[in-house]
């Protein structure tokens, strides 16, 4: 369903018109439009059955549609109210769309020509008077400039306006300080003067900050109150730039309930002058409503696909006669099955002509089950093409978050650079974008945000227990980059952060002053700085490895790893430049993580394949650094042995085993917490989905499984190296 907010009757009544919606006759608090394909909720329903109809009738009728439009009235309370009243009794629900739309003031245009009656989408919402700031997702890529909104408690003066432009003091507006008066302004229309608005031609000096900044007075509380019933990347916030903020004669009308009584020097009343203003562009609003309305279309099909398997998945297991909890493991199962895109349906169908469906007692369905697990094992994974969307996505860093204190600093500004078409839009702390509620990290991984941050408190932390040590006695990591630069379908930081967008932490001198502090506590550190990323993989934007490369010859008690599945090749180029000595290249260390070319392609998207890793391998081999090779986590597939004897045969050919320092094998483990998230975040996968067992707290294959798996793999790398070079992981390490 797609929900629609606005102020004001004149500022949806073309929208009201195009969708030929109907008022709808109900007791409600707030007046209610809706199209001919609007649903009743549940609670209507269940008044129905009570004998109190409350039925969508319409006073016109209209054309096919899911959309209902409320008029909330002029302000924070109302909107909230509105809102949350209107989400609760339709029972709003996963995949629900809510289009804020209305007028707004213009506070400041950056770059813009042409100002009245151009639209805006919002990608910052903040409050006038605490400063406090949210942020709409910016996911799906739409034809409209965007801008900074504003809210307010009272009507926009236009003196106010012009001092909060003057001084650069937007979250002052509500304070009313304004030394300046509204004298020699009574007859100026609020639709004819751009006097007080920062124009293209006075931009300030940091281009990179640069903003258009608009006001109203209800956006912030919609957002809030949406916000606990939807996910981001389901609110749209669109905004006219009607007027200037309001004049000496525009606030008489105000105050006196008069408003658009009068004519000014155009002919036209205020809100005749308001909607003029809306419907310069309002072509492009009916096309951007037209696909909005084409993905709630397709939201819809999900929720519908999903419901389906849910029913399907208990109407099997009450063939099989299963108890609740085995229920629960056939719909995992059954979630395993559709990430392979195996054809469990025609399986259980051959078991209905077979007679074996419907079971006869609760043995003879265990029986069923156990046969459907051991063939499961045995699917290979199918290909799947992903559909096109109604709305196209942002590329990926379309959009750079900067936190204000680093704004026009050198790295932030070389960083800027390398992304020419990107909008760079200021925050506070990284926290109040990358902890917001309800995102979709599974649709964020498909256009990732870059955050540029200062990392404050603990920065550096002793290793994870699902994490070999080594045997490194003071093993520590380095939380450089919050996420990783590519998707491997299996990574447990899905299931640790609520975003996907990179967080850069760009203060390393104190990430420096934390090592020397270490140091000198424990009297030598074990570093490792790609812990839970893939720094090689950003090298090129921020020099990460290379600055602490450079760290190393001042620390003579510092090892460092780098873990990678990256090529790397121009980072070596560029160390090599660097002349490092030898004693610091040996302290080095650079990790490779290897993997059969099979799941590389379907589970590591975005990495190197294995050709370009061995490359690597043998570049920094030969330059005189330490090497570490990490068959590390030994992933499941139906073919895991042939794939991985393929992939030791192609390393043994092609890398020198006397020459590495060590290999690390373990098969995949994970917490039962971050599993879970990842599960919700993400949906079912092979690597989500897969039937595992649970060890005080962390899944890991079956033991039979993980024995056979990772015996396999340390008997054929002992062919190759001593047993001390082989470190494998092990519940002791917990």
């Amino acid at each position: 369903m797609i929900f629609i907010f606005a102020a004001h009757y004149g500022e949806v009544e073309n929208i009201i018109r195009n969708k030929k919606m109907g008022k709808r006759k109900i007791s409600f608090p707030f007046l209610q439009y809706c199209t001919d394909g609007w649903n009743e909720s549940g609670a209507k329903k269940e008044q129905k059955q009570a004998g109190k109809e409350r039925s969508c009738m319409k006073e016109s009728a209209g054309a096919d549609g899911r959309i209902l439009l409320t008029i909330c009235g002029e302000g924070r309370n109302n909107a909230a109210a509105a809102v949350a009243a209107t989400l609760a009794r339709e029972g709003a629900k996963k995949g629900d769309i809510l289009l804020s739309i209305g007028s707004a003031a213009m506070l400041k245009a950056a770059g813009e020509k042409r100002l009245l009656g151009k639209w805006f989408l919002i990608h910052a919402l903040e409050e006038g008077g605490s400063g406090r700031a949210f942020y709409p997702e910016l996911l799906y890529q739409t034809d409209f400039p965007t801008a900074r909104l504003i809210t307010g408690d009272k009507v926009l003066r236009r003196s106010d306006a012009k001092w909060a432009i003057e001084t650069k003091s937007y979250s002052s507006i509500e304070k009313e300080i304004s030394p300046a008066s509204d004298s020699g302004q009574e007859n100026v229309s609020p639709f004819g003067t751009n006097e007080f608005i920062l124009m293209c031609g006075e931009r300030p000096e940091r281009m990179d900050t640069e903003e258009t900044l608009l006001y109203d007075m209800e956006s912030t509380a919609i957002f809030q109150a949406a916000n606990a019933f939807l996910s981001l990347e389901n609110l749209f916030f669109l905004r006219c730039a009607t007027d200037f903020g309001v004049g000496e004669l525009e606030r008489e009308e105000l105050e006196s309930g008069q408003l658009g009584s009068r004519q000014h020097g155009s002919g036209k009343t205020v809100p005749e002058m308001l909607r003029e203003q809306m419907r310069k562009e309002e072509e492009r609003v009916f096309s951007f409503l037209s696909q909005v309305e084409r993905l709630d279309a397709e939201k819809e099909k999900e929720r519908e696909k999903e419901e389906t398997f849910l029913q399907e998945s208990a109407s099997l297991a009450e063939e099989l006669r299963l108890s609740f909890v085995l229920a629960k493991k056939l719909e995992g199962l059954l979630s395993y099955a559709e990430s392979l895109s195996s054809e469990w349906r025609a399986y259980f169908q051959k078991k209905r002509e077979e007679g074996c469906l419907p079971c006869r007692d609760k043995r003879g369905g265990q029986k069923v089950l156990s046969e459907f697990t051991a063939w499961l094992l045995v699917q290979e994974k199918q290909g799947r093409q992903d559909k096109e969307k109604a709305l196209p996505l942002y590329p990926p860093f379309s959009h750079i978050y900067v936190e204000e204190e680093l704004l026009g600093g050198e790295e932030v500004l070389a960083i800027l650079k390398k992304f020419p078409k990107a909008k760079c839009i200021p925050i506070r702390h990284y926290k109040d974008l990358f902890n917001r509620r309800k995102q979709n990290r599974a649709l964020q991984e498909k256009s990732r945000k870059l955050i540029l941050a200062k990392k404050e408190g603990q920065r550096i932390y002793p290793g994870a227990p699902v994490c070999q040590s080594f045997s490194e006695s003071a093993f520590y990591y380095a939380s450089l980059l919050m996420n990783c630069p590519f998707h491997c379908e299996y990574c447990y930081l899905q299931g640790m952060y609520p975003s996907a967008n990179l967080v850069l932490f760009l203060n390393l001198e104190d990430y420096f002053s934390d090592c020397r502090r270490l140091i000198k506590e424990k009297g030598s550190l074990y570093l490792c700085i790609s812990y839970d990323t893939d720094l090689l993989a950003l090298e090129e934007l921020y020099p990460f490895v290379e600055r602490f490369a450079r760290f190393l010859e001042e620390e003579p008690d510092l090892r460092i790893e780098v873990r990678t599945k990256a090529g790397g090749e121009s980072l070596f180029r560029r160390l090599l430049k660097m002349h490092l000595s030898e004693n610091a290249k040996k302290r080095l260390i650079f990790a490779f993580t290897l993997s059969p070319e099979k799941i590389v392609s379907e589970a590591e998207h975005g990495t190197a394949g294995l050709k370009g890793r061995l490359k690597a391998v043998k570049m920094a081999m030969e330059e005189g650094f330490t090497l570490r090779l990490c068959f590390d986590p030994m992933l499941y597939h139906a073919d895991w042995e042939g794939l991985y004897t393929a992939l030791l045969e192609t390393v043994f050919r092609e890398i020198p085993m006397e020459k590495l320092y060590d290999v690390s094998v373990g098969s995949f483990r994970i917490s039962e917490s971050y599993l879970k998230a990842m599960t919700k975040a993400c949906g079912a996968s092979p690597y989500t989905s897969f039937p595992y067992e649970n060890t005080d707290g962390y899944y890991h294959y079956p033991k039979e499984l993980l024995l056979k798996m990772e015996g396999f793999l340390e008997q054929r790398l002992l062919e190759k190296l001593p047993k001390e070079k082989i470190f494998r992981w092990t519940e002791e390490e917990k």
